[in-house]
């Protein structure tokens, strides 16, 4: 192994050595650098506020506000600027404030606010700029100090608050909307640079806003009663349409629907002044002050003034400007009340009407259709109008108990004659329609139904209706309004129209009318359950007619076992073909009409006993055929002695010398009284069912209930019939039903009622 050794002198030579230094000293600031820099800064703002060059360049200033930031002078630097902002702010309105309202050689105040807030601010942007550094570090880093920016512009807000200046600045900004609502023309350039500098301040909402809407609120309540307090009466425009031009012309003479265009236009004014210089957020209470002032406080009177020559006029556009004010204004609860007065009086003024007739329904169609145009329309289906115009129609309407569903179910009766010039083949459709949805305001449905099935089983049955389609039609639409329950009789009507119909085609094919000596004869088999009641006839039928009918109770026995057939004489219609010395005529009667004309086949003279003897009629029904043939439009006889009436010693004769234009003649009986006999004993009928149906539901009501109060019990009872039941028939019914044992009294409180099960 082999081993080498250096020498100590190598070894000496390659050692170092540490040797440790003192810090150096930094060198101190000058005494002067604060001073000097601060004083730098401060010629530099001021150049800047008096639109002077600076002596320095921004870069440079930037390092000073940088270095006297870095050395912990940053308060200092944010003093000076406060101060400078102050003094330069203090200057420019120590000149403004002394000077008058009115215009000056500088302008007026407004123009010099304006030009000041513009340099005002451009200026501290621009410092804004050379003082980044201490915005960004010092502002930043200490608390509750504000920015620069924030900074300068409350060095203003506070001097405007101190010299009084905010308010004078408000009420000069307010003048100047008045001058404009007053129609005068102005300069919107120091409102709109004012407005913003009120935002900026924070002056905008407190205190510019309460007292601009205070001064609009005493404004428009100035215009509104002036222009209120001379409303004339509404004035049909037809020839010309309201525009706000001719409104400003004629405002001396102002109707409603020329304070609404007014009201309109001062509302898309106020709507201009926000978009030109107001502050969106404004809009709201903006607006609602003027619709509070120029509508709301006086919707009553627009509405008493002007709603029902609207409503009359149809005046479409004047009512759907109404309906918009009203509801910015939030008073359609005033709207829903005079929409419901006109509705109710102008409805009661046709119902109430003494002589009102069949007549009544088209008035009724057509007001109905005018305040439907209007509530589709200008009232944009509102459902508490909707709802009022609903209520308002069955009130009015129900005012006179069973007479609309009468006049009603005899208005469509017309409407289904051949001779019938209401409606057109192409809007039948609609009319009946329109005459169901009538139909759903009535109360007395049943009535309706009573009515209109007499009035449709003489069309049916005597062959009068103009449309059998039309018929069924309007029956469908019943029963989709109504319900099948309410047409299952009338459908049972048709059903045995069609099956009578096939009946007698296989009566004539049948042995039974291979009698070459049987008349044209046809009959239709009714179902009793389905048709009105009719009360049999004692007639004697001429021979021809009553082996036919005995030939036809033959057939149909033979057909159906177990069934009983009853002729209704006074439903039965003939053709007689008759020789006039003008010619042959042929003549349409009823068939008891019939039964006395060919009473005169073998007799040229015959008394009134005679005729009653051999037809086994009685008086007053003979009497009313007698005058139809002898003292109407068409005499097929003679009466002696002639007059109007028929009386039981009159005779009658033939009348062979009867002329006519016509080959076919209709002799139509008297009838005016035989009507009115037939409507009260519908009424009558009708109101016997009623009484059975809440004899019905008073039992069910006891039975639910065990024990009731009476009032409680006529009010449940209200609830559930279809029909009106006055307290009267319900306290008759309830005593009716206490002396059945169907209820009793209670032992300590007789108006508490007990089931007896």
């Amino acid at each position: 192994m082999w081993a080498t050794k250096r020498s100590a002198p190598a070894l000496e030579r390659a050692s170092k050595r540490l040797v440790i230094k003192g810090l150096k000293t930094i060198s101190s600031l000058p005494e002067s650098y604060k001073t000097e820099t601060i004083a730098r800064l401060r010629s530099a703002v001021q150049a800047i506020q008096q639109s002077q060059p600076t002596e320095q360049s921004l870069e440079e200033l930037y390092r000073d506000c940088e270095g006297l930031c870095v050395h912990n002078f940053g308060s200092d630097v944010y003093s000076m600027l406060q101060s400078e902002l102050g003094q330069h702010t203090r200057s420019c309105f120590s000149g403004i404030c002394s000077q008058p309202d009115t215009d000056s050689p500088k302008g007026t105040v407004l123009e010099q606010v304006m030009r000041f807030w513009i340099s005002y601010t451009q200026q501290l942007a621009m410092i804004k700029c050379v003082f980044l550094y201490l915005d960004r570090t010092y502002v930043l880093q200490t608390q509750n100090i504000a920015s620069l920016w924030s900074m300068g512009t409350g060095v203003v807000k506070r001097y405007l608050s101190e010299c009084d200046m905010r308010s004078r600045l408000t009420r000069l900004i307010i003048a100047e909307i008045t001058k404009e609502r007053d129609g005068k023309d102005i300069d919107q350039k120091p409102l709109v640079t004012l407005l913003s500098m009120f935002v900026e301040l924070n002056l905008y909402t407190q205190p510019f806003i309460p007292a601009f809407i205070k001064e609009t609120r005493e404004y428009y309540e100035r215009e509104s009663r002036r222009l209120v307090g001379q409303l004339t009466s509404v004035k049909q425009q037809n020839a010309e349409k309201v525009s706000a031009e001719n409104v400003s012309s004629s405002v001396d003479a102002m109707d409603v629907p020329r304070y609404l265009v007014h009201v309109k236009r001062r509302l898309e004014e106020e709507r201009q002044r926000i978009s030109d210089y107001l502050v969106p957020s404004s809009k709201d209470v903006l607006l609602t002050t003027t619709i509070t002032e120029l509508i709301e406080k006086h919707a009553e009177k627009l509405l008493a003034t002007s709603l029902g020559a609207m409503i009359d006029g149809s005046m479409l556009p004047d009512l759907a400007s109404l309906f918009s004010l009203l509801l910015s204004a939030n008073r359609i609860d005033s709207l829903k009340r005079s929409w419901a007065v006109h509705i109710k009086k102008t409805g009661m003024r046709m119902v109430q009407t003494p002589e009102v007739g069949v007549s009544l329904i088209p008035h009724l169609l057509e007001f109905k259709r005018k305040l439907d145009n209007i509530l589709y329309g200008p009232f944009q289906k509102h459902p508490i109008l909707t709802n009022t115009l609903r209520k308002a129609f069955e009130e009015f309407v129900n005012s006179r108990r069973n007479k609309p569903v009468q006049l009603l179910a005899k208005y469509i009766d017309q409407c289904m004659r051949p001779s019938s010039r209401t409606a057109l083949e192409d809007d039948i459709d609609t009319l009946f329609g329109r005459l169901v949805s009538l139909l759903m305001f009535m109360q007395g449905k049943d009535l309706f139904e009573a009515h209109y099935r007499r009035d449709l089983a003489k069309r049916l049955l005597l062959g009068t209706s103009s449309s059998v389609d039309s018929e069924k039609l309007m029956v469908q639409k019943l029963r989709a309004e109504c319900g099948a329950g309410f047409t299952s009789r009338l459908d049972g009507m048709f059903r045995d129209m069609d099956v009578s119909e096939d009946l007698f085609g296989k009566f004539g094919a049948s042995r039974y009318a291979e009698d070459p000596k049987r008349i044209a004869f046809h009959a239709n088999v009714l179902t009793q359950a389905f048709w009105p009641t009719y009360e049999p006839m004692d007639l004697v039928t001429p021979k021809q007619v009553e082996q036919a009918q005995n030939n036809y109770v033959d057939f149909y026995k033979e057909k159906h076992s177990g069934r009983k057939l009853q002729w209704q004489h006074s439903l039965g219609t003939c053709v007689l073909n008759v020789r006039f010395d003008q010619g042959m005529k042929e003549l349409v009667l009823s068939l008891v009409q019939g039964t006395v004309m060919l009473l005169f086949v073998d007799n040229d003279e015959l008394s009134y006993g005679q005729i009653q003897e051999n037809t086994a009629l009685e008086g007053a029904e003979l009497r009313r055929i007698l005058q139809s043939l002898s003292c109407g439009k068409h005499r097929v006889l003679v009466k002696e002695p002639r007059s109007k009436s028929v009386s039981e010693t009159d005779k009658f004769t033939f009348n062979t010398k009867f002329s006519s234009s016509h080959v076919r003649i209709k002799i139509s009986q008297v009838i005016s009284k035989e009507i009115e006999a037939e409507n009260k004993e519908v009424e009558e009928n009708v109101q016997v069912d009623r009484m059975y149906k809440v004899d019905a539901c008073l039992v069910r009501l006891m039975k639910t209930h065990r024990k009731i109060e009476h009032n409680e019990l006529v009010a449940e009872l209200a609830k559930h019939m279809r029909f009106v039941v006055s307290a009267l028939e319900a306290k008759e019914r309830i005593e009716m039903l206490i002396d059945r044992d169907y209820i009793k009294r209670d032992d300590s409180d007789a108006s508490v009622y007990h089931y007896i099960a």
